[in-house]
């Protein structure tokens, strides 16, 4: 889950921040009766923001990419829900929400390991990337020591696995690894980009990736979300599919946002 609050996208205020340090941050003060963003439907806006690309831009995200990235955590579904069928938010320990954030191996290597099978269905090319792409977040995790001593070998099993998968999809991915290794980078923007809108923080940011030479900073100003340097080929209007749990009902609201 992606916790958000408040609902309506917030003015940024302040310094331009690291983005995944800025959504994280959110996701620390969640409380139970927020509103959140399911990880399948936070998916599925990756995916709108991959088909709005300009080509000339972005190259060489086709449908079955843009597929590809829209289902890229699919595989939470039987944990989280989505907005038609949510699931309240559940206590990791007392006071501490579950959230993308903080998941632990037990819970995200079963997501994972779904997700990168469902986008292996649109292709060879859809599932390297989102094994590639879970592959690179688990290495935050092994660099600062996090879990226990048999968490960590599960997170290297499943890296060994997916090596294993990306040797295997490498040679009938139809291009070259330079090209390769640009869409792995467009699937992990799109996937900061769109926890970005669903997360709501206050602050500017900015992505790591570097797309068409850039990076990329992100921001919401005057009603709607700023791209610098702009890598879309037209205003992109979309609807942030939010969920609440209030006394064990869920409440549902979709917000209409524009990025530009």
């Amino acid at each position: 889950m992606i916790f958000r609050r408040p609902f309506a996208a917030q003015q940024s205020t302040g310094a331009v921040r690291s983005a995944f340090e800025a959504i994280a941050e959110t996701q620390r003060s969640a409380a139970a009766t927020d509103w959140y963003v399911t990880q399948p439907d936070h998916a599925r806006i990756s995916g709108e923001l991959a088909a709005a690309f300009d080509p000339r831009k972005v190259p060489n995200v086709g449908e079955a990419i843009v597929r590809a990235i829209s289902l890229h955590d699919i595989g939470w579904m039987p944990y989280e829900g989505d907005v038609s069928s949510p699931q309240p938010p559940k206590e990791l320990a007392p006071g501490v929400l579950l959230s993308f954030a903080n998941a632990e191996p037990e819970l995200f290597l079963r997501a994972w390991m779904a997700s990168i099978q469902a986008a292996q269905s649109t292709g060879p090319l859809g599932g390297l990337l989102v094994s590639a792409h879970f592959a690179r977040l688990t290495h935050p995790y092994l660099n600062r020591g996090a879990g226990t001593h048999e968490q960590r070998a599960q997170v290297e099993q499943f890296l060994h696995r997916e090596a294993s998968r990306v040797d295997r999809l490498l040679p009938q991915a139809g291009l070259p690894v330079p090209e390769v290794e640009a869409l792995i980078a467009v699937l992990q923007f799109c996937d900061l980009a769109s926890l970005y809108l669903c997360a709501n923080p206050a602050a500017p940011v900015e992505l790591p990736q570097l797309l068409n030479g850039s990076h990329v900073q992100l921001s919401f100003e005057n009603g709607s979300f700023r791209m610098r340097p702009n890598l879309l080929d037209y205003v992109l209007v979309l609807e942030i599919p939010c969920v609440r749990f209030i006394e064990g009902k869920p409440q549902r609201e979709m917000l209409p946002v524009k990025v530009q």
